[in-house]
């Protein structure tokens, strides 16, 4: 009986990854036969290579991140590969080209086109989202933003709300055309959030991005959908798009714009 019950926990010990194991939504699983050809078909390829059956903050943060990506790029390939230090040692050879550290996975690469041209993202930073955007944006011309931003808005956006009253009005006009060429749905959407938030911040001034800031944290923290909580959290990127250090345009100056 004792011998039954011992083999009995090996067994649940070992399927206990595979059971917690979180499913990378976005991502292509590489192995020691298919990785040199499927990194070099991609300008770049960012790899996370990990235990065999992946599960917590870091591999969540790596699937919000390929999720992301998606959207932003089709020049970013986003793969894994789970390495076994057990039955057939599957990818530890792959491991080892690249000196992975079995002892503190994951390990994140970053491959420009070629398996021997590649930067890896700093051991002492954690496995975030923001930290994985800013590494391939750092090391690629790729742009990943946070989830709803648009590039070229942001870009112009920069110390909106100091902006005299008459400035604000000329971007929201050019904003409004750049909106209308856009021919992505989602895209779309998110521009008209900008637009929106444009015209308050021209009408109500800066007190409106605080408050409106604290409106949707309330609704995001209250029992809504995931899908309703995705836009939220869109809206609140796009918020903090105008925020600036310090706000010099004062009301004085408004009211004799």
């Amino acid at each position: 009986m004792m011998h039954i019950l011992v083999t009995l926990l090996l067994v649940a010990f070992h399927a206990i990854p595979s059971t917690w194991a979180v499913t990378c939504t976005g991502c292509v699983d590489l192995d020691e036969l298919s990785f040199q050809q499927t990194v070099e078909r991609f300008p770049y390829s960012i790899v996370k290579f990990d235990i065999a059956y992946p599960y917590g903050e870091k591999h969540e943060a790596f699937t919000a991140f390929s999720k992301s990506a998606h959207k932003a790029t089709k020049d970013l390939l986003i793969a894994t590969v789970g390495v076994k230090d057990y039955g057939e040692l599957e990818n530890k050879a792959l491991g080892d080209r690249y000196k992975v550290d079995d002892k503190n996975f994951p390990s994140i690469f970053l491959f420009k086109g070629n398996a021997d041209e590649y930067v890896q993202l700093p051991s002492h930073l954690d496995v975030t989202v923001d930290n994985l955007k800013a590494f391939v944006g750092a090391n690629t011309p790729l742009y990943i933003g946070r989830d709803g931003c648009i590039k070229e808005f942001n870009e112009v956006l920069k110390n909106y709300a100091n902006l005299p009253d008459a400035e604000q009005l000329t971007l929201i006009k050019e904003l409004q055309t750049k909106q209308e060429q856009l021919t992505n749905p989602e895209q779309q959407q998110n521009a008209k959030a900008y637009l929106i938030y444009m015209r308050k911040i021209n009408e109500l001034g800066y007190d409106f991005l605080e408050e409106e800031t604290k409106r949707l944290l309330r609704l995001k923290a209250g029992k809504v959908t995931e899908a309703k909580k995705e836009e939220l959290l869109r809206k609140l990127n796009i918020l903090e798009v105008f925020r600036v250090h310090k706000v010099t345009k004062t009301e004085q100056e408004k009211e004799e714009l």
